[in-house]
C-alpha cells in the first residue's frame, strides 16, 4: 500500500463515516454464523470486521496522542498478536460495529481542531508522521476491508 501521498481532508472524514455506516448495516442485515461463514485467507468476515474495529480503535489512541502530547513516540502493534487476544469471531458482531463506529468519530472529532491533523508523533516504522496522516492511513485501510466484505453482504 503506497503511503506517501496520504492527506486527511473532508473526504476522509466521510470515508471513515461511510465505513463504519457500512459495517453497522453488514452486521444488522447478516446472522452471526453467515459473517463467521465467508472466510478472507484465514479470517471470518467477522474477524475481519473486528480486525478494522481493533485497528480504529488504536489509530484513535494514536491521534488522541498527537494532539495531546509533544511528538509522542507511537509504538507499533502486532495485529496477529491483538486478533488472538481479543477473539473477536466470539464478539457480538454489533459490540465491534459500535466499536468501529466510535473509533472512527472519535478520530472525524479530534482531526476537526485547528491545527489537530498537522501535530506530529513518530512511528517507529515510518518516522515522524502527522495525526492527519493517521487518520488519513486509517480511513485507507478501513475501506480496503470494508469494500473487500461489501460483495459478500449485499443490501436486500
Amino acid at each position: 500500500m503506497k503511503t506517501d501521498d496520504l492527506r486527511y481532508d473532508e473526504d476522509t472524514a466521510f470515508t471513515l463515516a461511510d465505513d463504519a455506516a457500512t459495517v453497522s448495516a453488514i452486521v444488522r442485515r447478516t446472522a452471526d454464523e453467515a459473517l463467521r461463514a465467508v472466510r478472507f485467507g484465514d479470517w471470518t468476515a467477522k474477524e475481519v470486521i473486528g480486525h478494522v474495529a481493533d485497528m480504529a480503535e488504536i489509530y484513535a489512541a494514536r491521534i488522541r496522542r498527537c494532539v495531546s502530547e509533544d511528538q509522542p513516540a507511537l509504538p507499533s502493534v502486532d495485529q496477529n498478536a491483538i486478533h488472538a487476544e481479543r477473539h473477536n469471531d466470539a464478539a457480538d458482531p454489533m459490540i465491534l460495529a459500535k466499536r468501529l463506529q466510535a473509533a472512527h468519530g472519535e478520530i472525524v472529532h479530534l482531526l476537526q481542531r485547528p491545527g489537530a491533523a498537522d501535530r506530529i508523533g513518530v512511528r517507529a516504522e515510518h518516522g515522524a508522521v502527522t495525526a492527519g496522516w493517521l487518520g488519513a492511513y486509517q480511513a485507507r485501510h478501513s475501506h480496503e476491508h470494508v469494500t473487500e466484505l461489501q460483495p459478500h453482504f449485499p443490501p436486500r
